[in-house]
């Protein structure tokens, strides 16, 4: 499938400001089932220079520097890319032990997969809430994603955050409602309270909407992927309760979702800020 996509952000200032150094991840994210065609970056007022670099998780960052005082930045990306479905259930799980849970890598696994099996937010009631969902699947790796996914998208409210970091999973979980990237992190402490790796995943979403769900195409989206022996690295987005299979556009993947946010910046001055935002996409 070939999409075009539009996203603009627009930030106004009360005042003129100085801004800093701002880092952006809007360049979609290549890899085998994804080809960019064509990218672009739009920049207003214009940057003295723009570094475009590798993060330390394979992300394409573009880092953009300033210097004359400006009372509003706008940012717009458009990209053509081409992405291929395929079936995310292909795969066979080795060591064949790991389709039970909980998942036990190996030795160089965890060397290589530690910064992707951190406890930070898997608190008892998460953990407790993990191993009661597990043991009504009897531990079954593939079946308990499965039922993470119903569990979210069947029991929480889904609302719309444009900015903000994700809220903690033991708020996600105790209040049953947020935003995609709330969802996202909740799913991702479940799986790690299994031994299961995981990492965030920015992006777009750009199939059919299920019913009484906001349409992700008009809104930036977040997702999990979690490290599958024999399968790899293999999307769930519970949100619209689906497994990643050519619908949905990355941006940035990391282990900590605060590190890809798709702007990031500063600036000096007393000026509040208001920022305005908007996605198209379209299929081709």
């Amino acid at each position: 499938m070939i999409a075009r996509i539009q996203h603009k952000l627009r930030y106004d200032y009360s005042e003129s400001v100085t801004l800093d150094p701002h880092v952006l991840y809007l360049h979609p994210r290549k890899s085998a089932l994804l080809t960019v065609q064509d990218f672009l970056l739009d920049i207003q007022p214009n940057p003295v220079q723009v570094s475009k670099n590798l993060d330390p998780e394979g992300n394409i960052q573009n880092i953009l520097f300033f210097k004359e005082p400006t009372n509003f930045l706008e940012i717009e990306m458009k990209a053509t890319v081409e992405t291929t479905e395929f079936n995310p259930f292909d795969f066979v799980y080795f060591p064949f032990e790991s389709k039970s849970l909980p998942i036990s890598y190996s030795r160089s696994y965890q060397k290589t997969l530690s910064p992707y099996l951190g406890l930070e937010g898997v608190t008892p009631h998460v953990e407790q809430m993990a191993r009661q969902i597990a043991s009504g699947v009897r531990y079954s790796t593939s079946a308990y994603l499965s039922a993470l996914n119903e569990f979210i998208f069947t029991n929480f409210a889904y609302e719309i955050r444009e900015e903000g970091n994700p809220n903690t999973p033991e708020f996600t979980l105790i209040n049953r409602k947020g935003s995609c990237r709330d969802y996202a992190v909740l799913f991702s402490a479940l799986c790690r309270a299994m031994g299961l790796a995981t990492r965030f995943v920015s992006g777009y979403y750009i199939g059919v909407a299920p019913v009484d769900v906001p349409n992700q195409t008009h809104h930036l989206h977040a997702w999990v992927e979690v490290y599958l022996p024999g399968g790899g690295w293999r999307g769930y987005d519970p949100t619209q309760h689906e497994v990643v299979s050519g619908n949905h556009i990355p941006l940035a993947a990391s282990c900590l979702p605060e590190e890809i946010t798709p702007v990031y910046g500063t600036y000096r001055g007393a000026a509040s800020s208001l920022l305005t935002t908007n996605v198209f996409i379209e299929r081709i």
